[in-house]
C-alpha cells in the first residue's frame, strides 16, 4: 500500500483551535461520515490528554459551538459528531485506511498516518493539505502494513496515570540513554517518588495489556 505521513497547522480549525487555547491534545479515529442535503456530518472517537483541570472548559467550548452536533465524554474518552466544512469531504474517502489515530497536539497542530491503495488517492488528498499552514510531507512510500491501530484508542488510564506517562514521555525518559530520572519526575509533579513510580508503572501495564492482551 502508499503510506503517507503528513502534518500541518490547524490552530485555526475547530479541534486545533481548541487545542491551542486550552494545552490540551487529543487522538482520535473518524468512525463514520454521512452527508444530509449538501451538510457533511463525522462521528469520531478519541481521548483527550493535558491538565484535567482545563478538561472541563475544553469541553464547553466544544458544545458551545454550532457545527458540535453531539458530544459525549467519559474519563477522557470523547464520542463527538460534527457538522464538517464540506471542502474536507475527500478526508473521508473510503479509499483511506487510517493507520494510526489522528493526533492534535497542544499547539493546534494535526499529524496523519495514512495509506491507499492507489498513489493516485493520496496525491490528490496532499494537494488538498499542501494549502494549510505549516504543511509537511514527512513521508510517502510504498510498503506493507505491519499493524493498524484500530481495536483501541489507547488504554482507560486514570487523570494521574495518563498525566504521569505523559510528563515521563515529554521529559524523555523512554529516550536512550534517559534524559531523566522517576526521582526528578516525581518533583516536577510534585508527588512523592513512591507514588509517581505507582501511577506509571500502572500506566506502563495497562499500555502493555492493551498490545498484548492475555
Amino acid at each position: 500500500m502508499w503510506v503517507c505521513k503528513f502534518e500541518f497547522d490547524g490552530s485555526n480549525i475547530l479541534y486545533g483551535k481548541a487545542a491551542k487555547l486550552f494545552e490540551i491534545s487529543l487522538s482520535g479515529y473518524n468512525l463514520s461520515s454521512f452527508e444530509k442535503g449538501k451538510k457533511l456530518f463525522v462521528n469520531t472517537a478519541g481521548r483527550f490528554f493535558g491538565d484535567s483541570s482545563k478538561l472541563y472548559k475544553f469541553l464547553n467550548y466544544l458544545k458551545k459551538d454550532k457545527h458540535v452536533k453531539h458530544l459525549e465524554e467519559k474519563n477522557g474518552f470523547f464520542m463527538i459528531q460534527v457538522q464538517e466544512d464540506y471542502s474536507f469531504k475527500y478526508f473521508y474517502s473510503p479509499s483511506f485506511i487510517y493507520i494510526s489515530p489522528v493526533l492534535i497536539d497542544k499547539k493546534g497542530k494535526y499529524h496523519f498516518n495514512i495509506s491507499s491503495w492507489e498513489r493516485k488517492d493520496v496525491e490528490k488528498l496532499l494537494k488538498l493539505v499542501e494549502k494549510f499552514p505549516a504543511y509537511k510531507l514527512l513521508s510517502l512510500k510504498q510498503e506493507k502494513i505491519g499493524d493498524v491501530s484500530i481495536s483501541k484508542i489507547s488504554p482507560d488510564l486514570t487523570d494521574k496515570q495518563k498525566n504521569a506517562m505523559e510528563l515521563a514521555v515529554k521529559n524523555g525518559y523512554y529516550e536512550f540513554p534517559k534524559k531523566i530520572t522517576l526521582k526528578e519526575l516525581a518533583k516536577i509533579i510534585g508527588v512523592a517518588y513512591s507514588t509517581f513510580q505507582q501511577h506509571l508503572s500502572y500506566a506502563e501495564k495497562k499500555i502493555n495489556s492493551s498490545f498484548c492482551p492475555k
